[in-house]
């Protein structure tokens, strides 16, 4: 076991870290009008015991997302990696027994090999002399050794993806990416996406919310073709709701309105906290909020907790709410948060 472990980690180089140590999980379960609210902001939730905090929308949706497990199609897609020759089969046992590594208990994996995406597919995302085309081509080629280069997608600069295409990307991946102008879901109808069955992407990762002068008024011409409960259902919550619904376990979205510089930052952290850092997606997601609000003074849950909380200064407070920034909280997960890509 020493030699294979040793073995290991000379062929893995520095660049390949062990998942991070777990925390404490906390998963939020709240009545609809309270997940409309930044529940992740309330200072009983910045403890620095707690190393995840996402939400979910009921009990037992939260525990048919534990349940799903998927060996029978592991271990069909590793006899296919290791078919062929004698060589070939030495070479692919080889790897293999590279890529493999203990995964904390209580985690799923994810296959690295089968992202997707879809980058600003009107090609109106451009901001200080880049756009988010190249801003997702720099963060692809900069993860190059995380089999990035075997992602699929489209990026609004060369194609704009047709709605069967949309499609197909989202019922044929492990994890799905979208950064891009606006809401994710004026580009399909949710009445196509309640009938898609999502149960092989694990992840979904919605870095959108964003507005200039040519997505307002593309998208003022949409909607106006829209019912209200349609342009209802285009909302972050309701798109986590019928993202859970087709079967996917983690969904990332922004709760209000940000800025590309900021969905460009934050999906950059996203991606090199899950592929470079090891960690969790709820690790990763409550990564960005310990990364933009490192100022802020962190209260420790003990048993006079009321009575600090009473006795703080009003100096303190006021620093407290100065520090506090809405960026911070903007990017929250509904699902599981037990998710490692391997």
């Amino acid at each position: 076991m020493t030699k294979t472990k040793d073995k290991e980690e000379k062929d893995k180089g520095s660049s390949v870290r062990l998942p991070a140590e777990p925390g404490e999980y906390l998963v939020l379960l709240a009545d609809r009008k309270l997940l409309e609210l930044p529940l992740e902001a309330l200072s009983v939730l910045q403890g620095e015991g707690l190393t995840s905090v996402s939400r979910d929308f009921s009990l037992q949706l939260l525990h048919s997302r534990l349940n799903r497990e998927e060996p029978e199609k592991v271990e069909s897609d590793n006899k296919k990696e290791t078919k062929g020759g004698k060589g070939t089969k030495a070479r692919g046992d080889q790897s293999q027994a590279i890529k493999v590594m203990p995964l904390p208990s209580n985690t799923f994996p994810v296959d690295t090999r089968n992202f997707k995406y879809i980058v600003d597919p009107h090609n109106e995302g451009h901001f200080e002399g880049t756009s988010l085309s190249m801003r997702m081509k720099e963060i692809l080629e900069r993860h190059n050794q995380h089999f990035t280069h075997l992602w699929e997608g489209f990026v609004g600069s060369k194609q704009k993806p047709s709605l069967s295409e949309v499609e197909q990307l989202l019922c044929r991946c492990s994890a799905f990416i979208y950064l891009g102008m606006e809401r994710f879901m004026a580009n399909i109808p949710p009445a196509k996406l309640a009938a898609l069955n999502l149960s092989e992407c694990r992840m979904a990762l919605f870095f959108d919310m964003v507005q200039n002068n040519a997505s307002v008024f593309r998208q003022l011409n949409s909607d106006m073709h829209k019912s209200s409960e349609q342009f209802a259902l285009e909302k972050p919550l309701e798109t986590a709701l019928l993202m859970s619904l087709g079967g996917v376990d983690c969904i990332v979205v922004n709760q209000w309105q940000t800025s590309l510089q900021q969905n460009t930052q934050n999906l950059a952290k996203v991606l090199d906290n899950l592929l470079r850092e090891r960690q969790t997606s709820g690790q990763t997601i409550h990564a960005l909020r310990r990364g933009d609000s490192s100022e802020i003074p962190y209260h420790k849950v003990t048993e006079s907790y009321d009575q600090e909380l009473l006795t703080d200064s009003k100096e303190d407070e006021v620093h407290h709410k100065m520090t506090l920034t809405s960026s911070a909280f903007n990017c929250i997960l509904y699902g599981l948060p037990y998710l490692i890509v391997t």
